[in-house]
């Protein structure tokens, strides 16, 4: 889910050359509370163990720390409310998450003799008062609550000497508890199944969430299912940690095994594929979106994978690093093993660094400065707009004699401060309070689904009057290759009264960056200054976005800095003409092998059905709409999920109701079948009944025929998409278009 953070703003008085810290996700602390009152079934605890085990196989970061603690009530002076299972722990090591999931197979149903009653109150006291121990400040505290009940203690004397009595003293605590966790910024995320009241669950939904969007805050989820809590376990940790994620359609793994597909967004710097499985005995493989099997530990490819919990009921892939695109998650089932309903999720995140300029270092009370701000990974620098879809950029400035923050919105449009639109530098106008007496504080803000970055504020002071010096470094958007030269301009505007004798250096630059600044040394004249900058890209230089930045610097005082400007340089080789020579040739061979095979295809085009697309309708409204698998395929198998509700397409699995559209006869005519067996032609376009008030037609793309007009071609009520083949259900802006079930 969405996300804000703050980002990196350089200091004015930088040392030269700083090399910039590793970019990590941030680290969190959880407290699970897991219902084990008497109310519970034994498929609702092998769930409550699935959704605990997830952070111990799928959590980002090595430095988080995790604890599992069921509860029931103490009715009696033996028992205990709590049962903390997995006190709370590092996930530092492999050997740390497999703790974590060996101990919650500790969870279980409580008997009357061990108090069976239902203690929200013991349970968040104690949450709240591990994760304001934890000695951790800086990082997020999150409290996942499941339960399948309501509050109940009625049994327990602990708070008072009636039933009545001891619910409204607990009612009391417990307001008394979530007062706490919202005043320390701890979030509440309650999860709720069985016979939990939504209500109360609201109540229990507090804290501060990871950003500024409202779908980031606490809230409430009521399950309909138990074994849809998995499912729901995913979203509501991705929600709460600020990450992306996809669940797959859950599907039932027999001897024949099964594939899910989950999607990578190229933003994304690490990434976690969760398996719930139940049998341990289940195999998982793992498949890149160039179609590699990957290891289960080590590198390839760029990439960094390590499996937690390969023989529990939940396997988790940690990926650094991830190849971005479609995976495929294959799970089999071993010979004699009773089939099991197995979901399969990803989550995501990526860790980025805000790299922040300022076109004046020093701003004048009453004054404005320029802010611009470019994001980088791990990796490469985020220009493409694919990656920044969904970013939103501001700023906010604090100080000394600031009475309220300063708020500014950053944009790469190309209007206003911003020089070009979409080069992926973001630029606005903070005006600094006329009040304004020493110290500035600048702490940047990016709202987005499953993006992180370093918190780390940039703090500066106001300038003195009739000392400004005012710089525009420019080195715009372009692509050398090694050996050449990229160049661009500076331009000064110097206030101080007398001549500038600076520097030009290069910051922030990868180890393999072989990058010179010709004629480094420069002098500014007072008033305004503009000269041409050229930067010379060694041979063997690295490939890709330079991240750096070109810094004007003071020549006898280089800690004090005028101005910086981003290089927005790609490093790369230009295209050989080979490709367009060997293109002639393909084409040439092309065309003399079509004349060959033409006449051999013709009868097995004519049965092909990979050019239809079915629309669903309900009555005169369209619902779904699905194309066929690429590929040569002589008949189109679908099953309609959720005719009375939302109805969507969906592949057939075992024991479905199967429809099936094929082609016959020598002109290719198209024919359906019910799950029936009856078999009827159809026309291209023309919707056929298929009962409980729904229609498909069948669009043939040989006839470029479509959608009927009229009736047939009205707004879309149901908010239904056209969906690929076998796709899953995803959330964010990254996410691919598609028909998840709306329960998990």
């Amino acid at each position: 889910m969405p996300l804000t953070f703050l980002f990196a703003l350089p200091l004015a008085a930088a040392p030269a050359a700083a090399v910039p810290s590793p970019i990590q996700v941030q680290p969190i602390d959880v407290v699970i509370l897991v219902d084990e009152s008497g109310s519970l079934s034994q498929s609702a605890v092998t769930a409550e163990r699935a959704a605990a085990a997830l952070l111990a196989v799928g959590e980002f970061s090595s430095r988080s720390r995790v604890e599992v603690a069921g509860f029931g009530s103490k009715n009696a002076g033996a028992q205990a409310a709590l049962d903390v299972v997995c006190p709370l722990g590092p996930l530092a090591t492999r050997e740390d998450r497999e703790a974590v999931v060996d101990c919650v197979r500790d969870l279980r149903r409580r008997t009357p003799e061990e108090g069976n009653d239902t203690d929200h109150v013991a349970a968040i006291g104690r949450a709240v008062s591990t994760l304001r121990g934890s000695g951790e400040e800086g990082r997020q505290k999150i409290v996942f609550l499941l339960t399948d009940g309501v509050l109940d203690v009625r049994r327990s004397p602990n708070y008072g000497d009636s039933p009545d009595t001891r619910q409204n003293a607990a009612r009391q605590y417990l307001k008394a508890h979530l007062r706490e966790a919202a005043e320390a910024g701890i979030q509440i995320w309650p999860l709720g199944f069985g016979k939990a009241d939504l209500g109360q669950l609201k109540e229990f939904a507090v804290g501060k969430p990871c950003n500024n969007l409202t779908g980031s805050r606490p809230a409430a989820q009521l399950i309909q299912r138990e074994d849809q809590v998995f499912a729901a376990m995913v979203r509501v940790y991705s929600t709460a940690r600020c990450a992306g994620s996809q669940v797959a359609h859950p599907q039932v793994v027999d001897a024949g095994g099964a594939e899910y597909r989950l999607d990578i967004p190229e933003i994304a710097t690490d990434a976690s594929i969760t398996v719930a499985k139940y049998n341990p005995r289940f195999t998982v493989t793992y498949i890149d979106p160039e179609g590699n099997v990957v290891p289960k530990s080590g590198a390839h490819d760029g990439s960094t994978f390590q499996v937690y919990g390969e023989d529990s009921p939940v396997e988790g892939l940690r990926v650094e690093l991830p190849r971005p695109g479609r995976w495929t998650v294959k799970v089999q089932a071993p010979p004699g093993a009773r089939p099991e309903r197995v979901v399969a999720a990803v989550t995501w995140q990526g860790a980025v660094r805000s790299t922040i300029t300022l076109d004046e270092q020093n701003p004048e009370p009453g004054g404005q400065v320029v802010v611009r701000s470019r994001l980088q990974t791990r990796q490469e620098v985020v220009v493409s707009p694919a990656a920044r879809e969904g970013l939103t950029f501001s700023v906010d400035m604090t100080g000394d004699g600031v009475p309220e923050p300063v708020h500014a919105r950053l944009r790469d449009d190309g209007t206003g401060p911003d020089r070009t639109a979409g080069d992926g530098e973001y630029a606005g106008v903070v005006t600094v309070p006329s009040t304004a007496t020493g110290g500035l504080r600048f702490v940047g803000v990016v709202d987005a689904v499953g993006v992180q970055g370093d918190k780390v504020p940039y703090e500066t002071r106001i300038g003195r009057p009739g000392s400004r010096v005012r710089t525009v470094v420019d080195i715009p958007k372009q692509t050398v290759a090694p050996g050449e030269v990229a160049r661009g301009t500076l331009a000064v505007t110097n206030d101080t009264g007398a001549p500038i004798d600076a520097t030009l250096v290069l910051d922030g630059l990868r180890d393999g960056d072989r990058v010179q600044v010709l004629s480094p040394s420069v002098r500014f004249p007072v008033g305004q200054t503009q000269r041409d900058v050229e930067l010379v890209l060694q041979s063997g230089t690295a490939l890709g976005e330079i991240p750096g930045a070109l810094v004007l610097r003071d020549a006898a005082d280089p800690g004090h800095e005028y101005g910086r400007g981003f290089v927005k340089v790609t490093v790369a080789y230009p295209p050989s003409p080979l490709p367009w020579i060997l293109a002639a040739l393909a084409v040439l061979a092309i065309v003399t092998l079509l004349v060959v095979v033409t006449r051999a295809r013709a009868a097995g085009v004519r049965g092909d059905v990979q050019e239809l697309t079915l629309v669903l309708y309900r009555g005169d409204r369209e619902a779904a709409r699905w194309r066929a698998p690429v590929g040569r395929t002589r008949k189109l198998e679908f099953v309609i999920r959720d005719p009375h509700g939302l109805p969507q397409f969906d592949r057939p699995a075992r024991g479905d109701q199967v429809y099936e559209v094929s082609r016959g006869g020598a002109d290719g005519g198209l024919f359906l079948r019910t799950p029936e067996g009856d078999r009827r032609g159809v026309r291209p376009g023309v919707p056929e009944p298929i009962g409980d008030g729904l229609t498909v037609a069948v669009l043939d793309g040989r006839l470029t025929a479509r959608t009927p007009a009229g009736p047939y071609d009205p707004p879309d009520p149901y908010g239904g998409s056209t969906t690929s083949y076998g796709e899953g259900s995803s959330t964010g802006p990254y996410s691919s278009s598609s028909s998840g079930d709306p329960l998990l």
